[in-house]
């Protein structure tokens, strides 16, 4: 089991905060996992949450057949 990272209480960057019609979307980078975390809240009331997938590349500068 992974050992949890203590809490440093620092404020971290702004989100990137983008509005479309009645939603406004936050873009968080997560720098740990190398990913984004998309909250997008509408005009409804409606909070969206996503992450998209990442292309993961291979440990390895070579193929499985070199």
């Amino acid at each position: 089991m992974a050992m949890r990272k203590a809490l440093d209480r620092r404020p971290g960057p702004l989100p990137d905060i983008q509005t479309d019609d009645d939603s406004v979307s936050f873009t968080f980078d997560l720098a740990d996992l190398e990913a984004r975390l998309i909250v997008r809240c509408d005009g409804h009331g409606d909070v969206f949450i996503r992450i998209p997938e990442v292309e993961r590349r291979p440990p390895y500068p070579f193929t499985a057949g070199d």
